[in-house]
Order: C-alpha cells, then sequence, then structure tokens
C-alpha cells in the first residue's frame, strides 16, 4: 500500500471519531491500527455511518485490534444485534447463530452483519500492505501476510518488543486521527 493510499483512507477514518470514545491507557489498549487493515476498516466505518443516519445509537468500538492473525473487532450499540459470531481458527471461519433474527432490531442486524464479513474479508489482507494474505507463523507471532511479507527480512529494532512484523505493519493513533500525540 502506497503512502497515497494510506493517507485516502485516514482520511475517512478521521470523520468518525465518534465511534472511538476510550481514552488514555485504555483507548491505546483497545484500539491498534495495522496499516494493511486501515482503507478496509475505514470503509466498514463509512458503511456503518450511513446505516445508522441521523440516530447514532450509541455506537462504539470497544475492541479494533489483531489476535493470533484475525481482526479482532468489538463493539457496543442501542439496538439488539448479536444473533451470531465468528470463531476465527488459523485457517477458517466458522460462523455460530445464537438466535433467530426476528427477535433483533433491523439497522443493528446489518450493522452486525457487515462487521462480521469484514472480520472474514482483513483476515485475508496483509496487515502490512494489504494484498492479498492468509494467516501464518512465519515471521515469528501469527499474522495475516502476503507472500511478499512472509518471506521479507524485516528490520529489527531491539527497543520494540512487538518485533519486526508489527513494527511494519502499526500506524500511530496521531497518523490514523491527525491529532497530536494521543
Amino acid at each position: 500500500m502506497s503512502e497515497n493510499d494510506l493517507g485516502h483512507a485516514l482520511g475517512p477514518l478521521s470523520r468518525y471519531r465518534y465511534m472511538f470514545p476510550l481514552e488514555s491507557a485504555e483507548r491505546r489498549q483497545a484500539y491498534v491500527w495495522l496499516r494493511g487493515w486501515i482503507p478496509g476498516f475505514a470503509e466498514l466505518c463509512q458503511q456503518i455511518d450511513a446505516l445508522l443516519g441521523p440516530d447514532k445509537r450509541n455506537f462504539r468500538w470497544t475492541r479494533v485490534r489483531e489476535k493470533f492473525g484475525a481482526p479482532s473487532l468489538a463493539y457496543q450499540m442501542d439496538g439488539k444485534a448479536r444473533f451470531a459470531f465468528n470463531m476465527h481458527r488459523p485457517h477458517e471461519v466458522l460462523r455460530v447463530e445464537c438466535a433467530t433474527r426476528e427477535a433483533f432490531d433491523d439497522v443493528a442486524i446489518e450493522i452486525h452483519e457487515r462487521i462480521l464479513q469484514r472480520e472474514v474479508l482483513l483476515r485475508s489482507q496483509c496487515i502490512i500492505c494489504g494484498a492479498p494474505a492468509t494467516i501464518t507463523s512465519a515471521q515469528g507471532p501469527w499474522a495475516s501476510l502476503c507472500a511478499v511479507h512472509r518471506a521479507a527480512v524485516l528490520p529489527i529494532n531491539l527497543d520494540d518488543p512487538m518485533g519486526p512484523v508489527w513494527m511494519a505493519a502499526r500506524v500511530g493513533e496521531d497518523e490514523v486521527f491527525g491529532l497530536p500525540g494521543v
């Protein structure tokens, strides 16, 4: 992903700051921004905002992270939606339906569906560049990496305990929202 593509994705994401209410240490733990996933995540935020319309239903992301190579997107909102969830495995996603849709809010269901679908799409995109990828442990920790980044020799920074894969993938909060030193 070029810096221009990243900049194009960051512009729309900064429009949805209301979706990210957590502050300070809680915020730093909850939101981890991975370069290759930002465009798809920004598109998801745009879709959610459009579905919410003028009633934002107190929508808020409570976690935007990666876990064992897969996206971990958690949210809260007014309106009953969680009739199903995705169980992520390294090589598959199992969908588990907990209830029938009839008892749930239509807009909330549509938002929940879009989030579940985006989790599946993101897990097949490289966290560094956004190219088609698979979840692998080729660079050490489980990560969704394209063929180029699975084989790349990434620079090691001994001051970064997360390792070179995460150093190459992470984008700072200030870049994401254009905020100084958040």
